[in-house]
């Protein structure tokens, strides 16, 4: 009766504090179970996560939050728009859009004033504590505003077609007006999508028609200038890295034969990844590093799951599952390159007779930590309450990792381990037979037979 009613009032008092930007009460910044400790050498270490804070933006900003719209004209729901970055090891900077509050007025040149339609608001919070440091506001004439990209120069915004640079201190510094971006058919407003890099340093933004023309802009997110410009018909999930593209070709028409990712140099030629027939979801993860998933149910010979390859050189390996009920979702990169954390998640609440499809709950993080042989710690998170992790960030020492969920706009912090010795031995390597067959090799001589399949 006592361990019950301390349950009980331990649950009160985790969901009094959330929403606060306060630490939970007893949340350790990580805590280790020497239980599930691996006892072989080079296997990943196990242990057990808190969240060390939760921040509802809701209750940080003021005002409705403005959504991107889905469905028909004025629809009533939507998704709504935010960023999250580190700025820095010590600031976390959070943002959403909500409707403007000053009195009409006429613009200059068009560029956003006091009267502007709609504002960025960002949160800027202590890393370490979940302490509310500021909160700037930014505005826009479009309700597609969200910071870009951030590096060690500072951030980038973007306000509809307006990218500003601001200074680690927010000082406003360089600034590009972007043309009118071409109309595009699935949406209500024009507006120029954006992929940044892993590091900060390049971003990738594009607009247009689906299935047809759409231009594509290579911009240096340091420096604040266009490096390229070209066309493409191409539409899918993006990867980007600061020199190369990676990109998921969709089949336009029901029975087009599965294809396998493209990677091209900004501007160049894309050219076919060998042993990524069925590629999905391509991210990198450092330099040269891609995680993508293969899913190919109605295919024996092709193995699904998450994997990791060396654009370089063409070494794959496979993520092996933690529980098998269990699913990856994002990825969390650290712009120094030296660490990224893999979110384990499982879905919730599905009834398939119904169609009814849940919701997605955290179960932990796979942290890898450089040079990426092996999994630095398997981490299982407990009294988590985000429903679909959407959002993810992650400072650059590695050290704290950020999550947002929707449609909640709730934000949650972890302090992670510090950097683990390097494992002795690697991730499992898929064998060559179960790896998506290509005829193609980019890789000469071809002395690892994981690198091409013949």
């Amino acid at each position: 009766m006592v361990c019950t009613a301390t349950l009980v009032l331990t649950c009160f008092l985790i969901d009094g504090w959330a929403g606060r930007g306060l630490p939970i009460p007893n949340a350790p910044p990580y805590r280790i179970d020497l239980r599930s400790v691996a006892k072989e050498p080079g296997l990943a270490r196990r242990e057990l996560l808190e969240p060390s804070y939760r921040i509802d933006l809701r209750s940080v900003v003021k005002g409705p939050l403005v959504f991107e719209p889905i469905g028909p004209r004025e629809p009533r729901s939507g998704i709504l728009i935010r960023s999250v970055y580190f700025l820095d090891d010590q600031r976390l900077a959070a943002t959403v859009v909500t409707p403007g509050g000053g009195k009409p007025g006429l613009a200059t040149r068009g560029q956003p004033n006091e009267g502007s339609p709609f504002q960025l608001n960002a949160a800027l919070i202590e890393a370490d504590s979940g302490k509310i440091i500021a909160t700037p506001e930014w505005p826009s004439n479009s309700r597609y505003a969200w910071i870009i990209a951030a590096n060690d120069k500072g951030f980038v915004i973007k306000a509809g077609n307006e990218i500003t640079q601001l200074s680690p201190q927010l000082t406003p510094g360089k600034r590009i007006i972007l043309p009118q971006p071409p109309s595009d058919e699935y949406s209500h407003d024009r507006s120029w999508n954006t992929d940044p890099s892993w590091s900060g340093r390049r971003a990738l933004l594009s607009a247009g028609r689906a299935w047809s023309d759409m231009v594509w802009v290579w911009l240096d997110t340091e420096n604040l200038r266009i490096l390229a410009s070209w066309h493409d018909d191409t539409v899918g999930p993006i990867a980007v890295s600061d020199d190369q593209l990676v990109k998921q070709p969709f089949s336009q028409h029901f029975g087009d034969p599965p294809r396998s990712l493209m990677v091209q140099t900004p501007g160049a030629e894309w050219k076919p990844i060998p042993s990524t027939l069925y590629g999905m979801n391509p991210q990198f993860v450092g330099p040269n590093l891609l995680r993508f998933g293969i899913y190919a149910p109605h295919d024996r010979s092709v193995q699904s799951g998450v994997f990791l390859m060396r654009i370089d050189d063409g070494e794959i390996s496979r993520v092996e599952h933690t529980r098998k009920e269990w699913g990856y979702g994002h990825a969390a990169v650290s712009r120094t390159g030296k660490r990224f954390v893999i979110l384990v998640e499982e879905t919730r609440g599905s009834h398939p007779s119904l169609d009814i499809g849940g919701h997605q709950v955290l179960r932990g993080f796979l942290v890898y930590d450089a040079p990426f042989h092996a999994v630095s710690y398997t981490l299982e998170v407990r009294h988590s309450r985000l429903r679909n992790p959407d959002m993810v960030a992650l400072s650059p020492d590695g050290r704290h990792l950020a999550i947002c969920s929707y449609p909640e706009p709730v934000l949650e912090v972890f302090n992670l381990p510090p950097a683990a010795a390097s494992p002795d031995r690697a991730l499992r390597v898929a064998p060559t037979s179960r790896v998506a067959h290509t005829s193609v090799c980019m890789y000469a001589p071809c002395s690892n037979p994981i690198r091409c399949d013949r």
